[in-house]
Formats: C-alpha cells, structure tokens, sequence
C-alpha cells in the first residue's frame, strides 16, 4: 500500500513528509500519531509573505513621495496670506503622512522577518524530521511487514513522539514574533 503524496506550501515540508511517508504507514500500522499531520503546523509561505512585505514597501515609498510633495507645496503656501494657520493644519497633515510611511516601511521589514523566520523554521524542521526517519528505518520497515515486537513498535513509535515534540517545538518559537506583531493591531495614523 503506498500513501498519497502531501503537498505543502513550503517545499521542504513536501519533501519531509515523502521522507515521512514509510513511518506515517508504520504509525498507522500500530496506532501512533501521524508524523505527516504534525507537520500542517508549520506549513508556510514565506515568499507570499515576502511579496506582500515588498508591496507595503512600495506602498510606504509611495506615501513617503506623496508627503515630499505635500511639504513642497505647504512650504509654497505658506508663503502667502494666513500662513499661520494653514501651517499648523499642513504640520498635522505631514506628521500623519510620515507616521503613515514609517508604519508602512516597519511593516515591511517586520513582514520580510517573519518570512525569513518561517523559512528558517521549516528547513530546520524538514532536515530534523528527515533525520528522525532514516534513523528508524529498519524498525519502519519491520513494521510494515508486519513485526509487532515491543522494540521495533517502541522505534516507531518514539520516532512519531519526535516529530511531534520537534513541530511542537518550531512553532512554539514563533511566539517571539508575537510581540512585534501587537504594534500593528493599532492604526498607525489617527485621522479625524
């Protein structure tokens, strides 16, 4: 019996879970944990992230151009008649253009690190994994022919628990990009 290939958004999950797949079908066997499911959740796009990240980007030099423009011409106005008044309107106006470039340009960047950080985490995860199943591979294959002795049931079955706790443990270090992401749940400009 041979298991369906997985696709995952990052390719080096899609090639760990083939390298899982024999280990998959043992767990099956014997009733353990799907290795391959563990790996669901650290599925990523880090270059969707990464093209997003770009289009803030060119977005905030958009708004960063727009408020040189803007100043430029505040500066030609304030020239003339009630210049006092205008200006502090025009100062307000330029301070939410520059708070609107500068969220823009920190978001890309932030984007552009988080990217990178998943990058990093699922080809971290897919090497450790790979490693977890060569290592148990004549147990796996015992299993699948249908051994059932404590020892090679235990490898399975230990290697399973592995690739759990290593998901487990990639995903949990993602919490640190928590914190940098909470600046973004707040408008970056207050407009009224």
């Amino acid at each position: 019996m041979t298991s369906v290939p997985e696709v995952f958004e990052h390719p080096a999950l899609t090639t760990a879970a083939s390298a899982l797949s024999s280990l998959r079908l043992a767990a099956g066997r014997i009733g353990v944990p799907d290795p391959v499911a563990a790996l669901r959740h650290l599925d990523c796009a880090p270059s969707a992230i990464r093209t997003s990240a770009s289009t803030v980007d060119a977005g905030a030099q958009v708004v960063t151009s727009a408020q040189a423009e803007f100043r430029a011409g505040v500066d030609r106005a304030e020239t003339g008649g009630s210049a006092e008044t205008f200006g502090t309107w025009a100062d307000t106006v330029d301070g939410q253009y520059a708070a609107a470039a500068h969220a823009a340009t920190a978001t890309a960047a932030l984007g552009a690190r988080i990217a990178s950080r998943l990058d990093e985490l699922a080809e971290s995860a897919a090497t450790e994994v790979r490693a977890i199943a060569s290592a148990v591979a004549p147990s796996v294959a015992a299993v699948l022919t249908g051994d059932r002795s404590a020892e090679v049931v235990s490898d399975v079955s230990t290697a399973c628990t592995a690739v759990l706790r290593t998901v487990s443990a990639k995903v949990a270090s993602l919490s640190s990009l928590v914190e940098e992401l909470e600046p973004l749940t707040t408008p970056a400009v207050q407009l009224g």
